[in-house]
C-alpha cells in the first residue's frame, strides 16, 4: 500500500512538472540580434543614450531619459551589448540613475503605492552628428494629479501586481492578473486607453507578470496559457525587418497589422519580458520575505 501510494505521488509531481513546463509559451519569431542591432542603431554617441524612435514624430527628434533609456540600458544589457555599460554610465553619473518612480518596478526597484499622472521635463537639446538636433526629456510623475482609475489600464494593472510581489501579496497579484485576462478580447487588451489600436507593449507586460506569477508558483495562471501564447505570437509578428517592434497595431479581417513606428521603448519591453530574468527574480522575491 506504501508503494502504490509513493507510485501515484511520483506520478501526480511528474504530471505537474510536465504540465509547467510543457504550458510554459517560447519567444516566437523574434530575433535576437535583430533586436540587438536596432537598439544600437538608435544609440546617440554624444549623449550616450538612445533615441525614442526611427519617424515617427515628434519621438525620432527626442531622447527620454525614463523610461526609454532606463529600460533600454537593461534591455542591452540582457542582448550583451557593450553599450549598455555607457548608457548605464550615462545614466547613473547625469541623471540619478534615470528613475521615473514607475518603470523601474520593471527592474524589481521599489516605487510609490499610488499612481501619478505623468509629465515630460525638457533638459535641453543636443547637436549629433548621426540624428541632427536631439531634444531631451526625462518623464516624470505629476504628485499633484493621482490616478484612481488605474484598474482601467492594462499597464498600470501590471505594474500593481509587480509591486504586489515585491511585498509578497501573490494572491493580489493573482487577482490583478486575472483582471488583466479579462480585457482581452482576441486581438489584445482593450482598456480604457484602447482608441482603436492595441498596443504591442502591454502584450509584453503581460508576459512579464504571466512569468513573474509563475516563479512565484501561482497555480491560477496555466487556464491564460493560450492568451499569453498569443502575446508571444503577436509580438513576432511586430518585428520589422531592422529588428525594431512596432509599437500599435490593428486587427482587420481577423489578421493584426503593425501601425506605426518602432521605438525604443516598446522594443525594450519586449526584452525585458522575453528574455530577461527580471520577471524570475520579482516572482521569487517572496521566498525571501
Amino acid at each position: 500500500m506504501k508503494n502504490l501510494k509513493a507510485l501515484v505521488i511520483i506520478i501526480v509531481l511528474a504530471l505537474a512538472v510536465f504540465v509547467f513546463v510543457f504550458f510554459t509559451p517560447k519567444a516566437k519569431n523574434v530575433d535576437k540580434d535583430l533586436v540587438k542591432s536596432f537598439l544600437e542603431s538608435q544609440y546617440v554617441d554624444e549623449a550616450g543614450l538612445l533615441r525614442a524612435a526611427t519617424h515617427a514624430h515628434p519621438d525620432a527628434s527626442r531622447i527620454y531619459i525614463a523610461s526609454d533609456n532606463l529600460l533600454a540600458s537593461r534591455a542591452l544589457a540582457t542582448l550583451k551589448s557593450p553599450l549598455a555599460f555607457r548608457v548605464l554610465i550615462t545614466l547613473n553619473e547625469s541623471y540619478g540613475g534615470g528613475f521615473d518612480k514607475l518603470h523601474e518596478i520593471l527592474l524589481a526597484v521599489e516605487i510609490p503605492d499610488k499612481f501619478y499622472c505623468r509629465y515630460n521635463e525638457y533638459l535641453g537639446s543636443i547637436l549629433t552628428s548621426k540624428f541632427g538636433m536631439l531634444e531631451i526629456y526625462y518623464e516624470k510623475p505629476n504628485y499633484n494629479c493621482t490616478i484612481n482609475n488605474w484598474e482601467e489600464y492594462a499597464d498600470l494593472i501590471v505594474y500593481k501586481a509587480l509591486y504586489a510581489l515585491l511585498h509578497g501579496s501573490k494572491s493580489h497579484a493573482e487577482q490583478l492578473f486575472e483582471k488583466l485576462m479579462g480585457m482581452w478580447d482576441g486581438y489584445g487588451f482593450r482598456d480604457a486607453a484602447f482608441n482603436g489600436k492595441y498596443s504591442t507593449y502591454k502584450l509584453a507586460l503581460a508576459i512579464f507578470l504571466y512569468k513573474a506569477l509563475k516563479a512565484a508558483n501561482s497555480n491560477k495562471i496555466m487556464k491564460y496559457y493560450g492568451i499569453i501564447d498569443r502575446c508571444y505570437e503577436i509580438i513576432g509578428e511586430m518585428q520589422r525587418e531592422d529588428g525594431g517592434i512596432v509599437t500599435d497595431y490593428e486587427a482587420l479581417n481577423g489578421k493584426v497589422t503593425p501601425v506605426g513606428d518602432a521605438n525604443t521603448e516598446t522594443t525594450s519591453m519586449v526584452i525585458l519580458a522575453l528574455y530577461s530574468n527580471y520577471p524570475e527574480k520579482i516572482g521569487r522575491a517572496i521566498e525571501n520575505r
